[in-house]
């Protein structure tokens, strides 16, 4: 695998705490690790050396978090740009963990995918969402930032709701508890998607296929995770474990996915009868009366001698069908016809010049990628109509 390619950022608090528990992990020191946050303490409790922290908004927020604020967190990002563009200017593969609703994550993904994009780095956005308990409006935030803001410009967005912690665990189960489990949840998911990402695949998905999945779409995902001995029994114990993830919602998510990827991470034992054994019996879990697709792929890490890590992502889109790349806005003459009567030649239409404000990106370099700047809000760019309800 090559690691070295791939660097991964925990952005905000709930991004620290995923990549603390990916620290802890025996693979984790194969790849470059960044955290980046307004919070100090928050970059401190992050297991990342101080050497790779990126503390947004030193001046601004004097080593304070966000407290929720969007506005806050973009400010704290808004002149990073230039350090940004230092620390990846070396990087292939990002892959951006971080936690949506409000703060820094919410308000700076998009200064942060803005600096990929013109790197051409590949990025994949792995985030988590609200609970419903924590109200409407946090939750309708991270949905509308997915829509308008990362999905147009990452190449995979992975959005995981904080609810379907409620639907394994018991209802007694501590708080504390819970996040734990979600983050070790997490911190292993993230492995095996740059496992993906690193191209160490033994046979069928690579990176291709995982992104044609998630690529410009708006979807909702799920997932499980299993870490047993590799034995006899093997198969039956990853799967058993797999399907009662607290992040997994249950085995019925399989079959209400509309797209379903299995990733198996084994030691360098691992064989082709094993493997096969294993991916059989996952394939056997998804309705086959179902349209869906079905993406498997196994690798080995010396990392995991004696045991197997099995790992799925359920994907249900949001939308109704896919959504094309859009094309970039530029300002660009076309031809109309000329009112009845007139000549019979075309008239040019004028470009739109209106004045486009950009709020705190006023004064800042602006990030562009094939003419398009992207510090222009995309309903704003893309000439959309947003419906307000009234």
């Amino acid at each position: 695998m090559a690691e070295n390619r791939i660097t991964i950022m925990a952005v905000g608090g709930a991004g620290c705490r995923i990549m603390q528990k990916f620290t802890a992990l025996e693979a984790a020191d194969k790849f470059r690790l960044l955290a980046l946050d307004s919070d100090s303490n928050s970059l401190q409790n992050s297991g990342v050396s101080e050497e790779n922290w990126i503390q947004a908004g030193r001046l601004l927020r004097s080593g304070r978090g966000c407290g929720g604020d969007i506005i806050a967190g973009q400010q704290a990002l808004a002149n990073e740009r230039k350090l940004l563009n230092s620390v990846l200017a070396s990087t292939d593969i990002l892959v951006v963990v971080a936690g949506l609703g409000g703060g820094l994550a919410t308000g700076g993904l998009p200064v942060i995918l803005g600096v990929a994009a013109k790197l051409h780095i590949t990025t994949t956005v792995l985030v988590t969402l609200p609970f419903a308990m924590e109200g409407f409006q946090r939750r309708h935030i991270a949905e509308e930032k997915i829509r308008n803001d990362l999905l147009p410009i990452a190449d995979a967005v992975i959005a995981l709701p904080n609810d379907l912690l409620f639907s394994t665990m018991e209802a007694e189960t501590p708080i504390s508890e819970a996040f734990q489990r979600s983050d070790e949840e997490i911190s292993r998911t993230l492995f095996a998607v740059v496992s993906v990402l690193g191209g160490a695949n033994l046979f069928n998905a690579d990176f291709a296929a995982f992104t044609g999945v998630l690529k410009r779409r708006h979807s909702l995902c799920a997932l499980g995770t299993a870490l047993v001995e590799n034995n006899e029994n093997a198969a039956s114990n990853a799967m058993d474990e797999l399907l009662s993830s607290p992040l997994l919602g249950g085995p019925e998510t399989l079959d209400n996915a509309d797209a379903v990827a299995f990733s198996l991470i084994g030691g360098p034992e691992l064989s082709m009868g094993s493997a096969r054994a294993v991916l059989d019996l996952c394939a056997r879990q998804v309705n086959p009366d179902f349209e869906k697709k079905l993406l498997m792929g196994a690798a080995t890490d010396e990392d995991f001698t004696g045991k197997i890590q099995l790992t799925v992502l359920t994907v249900r889109y949001l939308d109704n069908q896919v959504q094309e790349d859009a094309p970039a806005v530029k300002h660009s003459f076309r031809r109309r016809p000329v009112a009845a009567g007139g000549d019979d030649g075309e008239q040019l239409a004028l470009p739109n010049l209106d004045v486009v404000e950009k709020g705190i990106m006023e004064n800042t370099t602006p990030v562009m990628l094939d003419g398009e700047d992207l510090d222009v809000p995309t309903f704003i760019r893309r000439s959309l109509v947003i419906e307000l309800g009234k």
